[in-house]
């Protein structure tokens, strides 16, 4: 019955939403969203007030299926903002965090990246020796980060930092919002294998941030940023999501279907096909969990992995032209039709490789798997419980 009462209270935030505007394919697209966040309909199992409506996160998918058919105007793209950092905040911010920052996160207004890994600490996150001294009511932040998704653009950044290196490396840490117009920010841009330049490297030289952006309390920035991962990693399932239309395509373009080895083929069509309604059905049922939780990383395992196959069976089809028709020079244009790997086969097949590496390996997210969901012991840890100031480091 409490399901009924949400579903009918979703419907009708949806129908308040439609009827403010006379016609939705036309709607201003942040006025549009703007609307959204305050009716509820941004993340719907968020706090009320915080855009959402504090019922299961379930109703999502079905906001945004009514939305697309009356022509609206789509969802945020934003990755970072959308899921790491707003998870964050809504976990643990202030009230005043709160209001300042999730409705500008949503329309987009404000653009966001994730200052977490370094060059010696991706996989091992804890590991991380980016320094965060108090001073007064400021905090003095130096180090260095890589790999960070749009730096060059971002307005704020979400930012772990180590305050005390005598505490184990997990205990240590401190989560903060950076504001990425400071002093002290030095922003390289990285270009990636298929010739694009998302990530980027950062320099943080004295950078000074007000104790009043510190997310959370002082040295439990490890729990803080474990809500945002798995936020990421729950949100992967739709961000690596290339459309199977693709593929099909591809095979109708074959010369021929009735060889030995386009039967071969069909039947790989056909696995690829059933393994993306098991992403798909997976991914609802995702949803259907509250909040944030360990089950991301069974997502995030398997659209990782369905993509790279998916990717190699694209190689196949396509045959010699899968070898050339990418121009690498052309991803750093400003020409966003041409950067939409969902639409460049062999883009796609670059892109792929790193699906299981980026937002936690395949490794660790097993890891996870096994130890938080499936209650397995874990790994040996020897650092465990030593001062980070003591633990080797290449």
């Amino acid at each position: 019955m409490e399901a009924e009462n949400d579903l009918d209270i979703v419907d009708a935030r949806i129908d308040e939403l439609l009827a403010r505007f006379a016609d939705p394919r036309l709607a201003d697209v942040t006025e549009f969203r703007r609307a959204q966040f305050d009716l509820g309909l941004a993340w719907v199992h968020f706090r009320v007030g915080d855009g959402g409506l504090g019922v299961s996160a379930s109703h999502q998918g079905s906001i945004e299926a009514r939305l697309r058919a009356a022509g609206a105007p789509p969802r945020n793209g934003a990755y970072v903002a959308m899921h790491q950092g707003a998870a964050s905040i809504h976990a643990v911010g202030t009230p005043e965090q709160r209001a300042r920052f999730l409705r500008p996160m949503f329309t987009g207004e404000d653009a966001w990246c994730q200052l977490f890994s370094e060059p010696g600490a991706g996989s091992d996150l804890a590991g991380l020796a980016t320094m965060a001294v108090r001073d007064g009511d400021e905090w003095v932040v130096n180090g260095q980060k890589v790999w960070t998704s749009g730096a060059m653009d971002a307005d704020w950044a979400i930012l772990v930092a180590r305050t005390d290196p005598d505490q184990p490396k997990h205990r240590g840490l401190t989560f903060f919002i950076c504001d990425m117009s400071v002093p002290g920010i030095d922003i390289r841009p990285l270009r990636h294998a298929d010739g694009a330049a998302h990530f980027a490297e950062v320099f943080l030289s004295d950078v000074r941030l007000p104790d009043e952006l510190r997310l959370g309390d002082v040295g439990y920035g490890w729990g803080v940023s474990v809500a945002g991962l798995h936020s990421e990693r729950a949100g992967v399932g739709d961000a690596f999501h290339v459309p199977i239309e693709r593929l099909l395509e591809l095979w109708r373009a074959r010369p021929e279907h009735e060889s030995g080895a386009a039967l071969a083929l069909r039947d790989e069509v056909t696995r690829a096909w059933i393994g993306d309604q098991v992403l798909r059905l997976n991914q609802e049922r995702l949803r259907a969990a509250s909040g944030e939780t360990p089950l991301g990383s069974t997502v995030k395992v398997a659209a990782a992995e369905f993509n790279q196959r998916l990717s190699s069976l694209m190689t196949t089809l396509l045959g010699p032209a899968g070898l050339v028709g990418l121009d690498y020079e052309a991803q750093l244009r400003e020409d966003p039709d041409r950067l939409d790997w969902h639409e460049a086969p062999q883009q796609f097949v670059l892109r792929s490789i790193a699906m299981s590496i980026e937002g936690g390996t395949s490794e660790i997210n097993r890891n996870i798997i096994g130890e938080r969901v499936l209650g397995l012991p874990g790994d040996i840890r020897v650092d465990k419980d030593r001062p980070w100031r003591e633990v080797p480091r290449s």
